[in-house]
């Protein structure tokens, strides 16, 4: 019997070794982490109360403004503000997806959130006193801010500004917030 070449035996040639691969290269996009909007739950009830529901509107922007950065999408942001009833359920979502990508995850459903700001922005058109459900628009976001809260905190990014009440914050607060205050009461006590 004649026997073959041992094939566990070492090559009796030198072996060339390869080259190493160049470092992979992250794309910028992928490097930068994106702030979302998302201020203190106070100053966000308070400053919807003191600018009568446009500070919602201002929230529903610079979410999209970083929904478009981090997907890389073509919306237009002041349009999908402005049309937020519409649009609050892609938002609601995508904002999710972001989060969930950083292991959070948002406490509803984003269509029960979306359900219940469309219903809040109807019941602006309710008759006296039934109206005035629509000054708590900004309760659906509240899940949806506080998740954008924590992934903020986890990812070491925010907007300071977001933090703070400025001199213009205040005003609203005090005049437009006073007579929003007034009007709830002369509601409630019957003119």
């Amino acid at each position: 019997m004649q026997e073959g070449p041992n094939p566990y035996q070492a090559p009796a040639a030198a072996v060339p070794v390869p080259q190493p691969l160049p470092p992979r290269v992250q794309p910028a996009a992928a490097a930068t982490t994106h702030a979302l909007f998302a201020p203190p739950a106070l100053k966000l009830a308070l400053m919807t109360f003191g600018t009568l529901g446009l500070y919602v509107v201002y929230w529903f922007y610079r979410n999209w403004k970083t929904i478009r950065e981090v997907e890389g999408s073509e919306v237009w942001p002041f349009w999908r503000a402005v049309f937020s009833p519409i649009w609050s359920y892609s938002c609601f979502r995508s904002m999710a997806g972001i989060a969930e990508g950083r292991r959070r995850e948002l406490a509803f459903s984003p269509g029960m959130l979306a359900l219940a700001y469309f219903l809040l922005n109807l019941s602006a058109r309710l008759p006296e006193p039934w109206w005035i459900f629509c000054f708590f628009i900004f309760v659906p976001l509240l899940p949806v801010n506080s998740l954008a809260r924590q992934y903020n905190q986890a990812e070491g990014v925010g907007d300071e500004a977001a933090e703070r009440y400025s001199a213009l914050n205040l005003l609203a607060i005090i005049i437009i917030g006073g007579l929003v205050a007034l009007g709830f009461l002369g509601v409630l006590l019957g003119h």
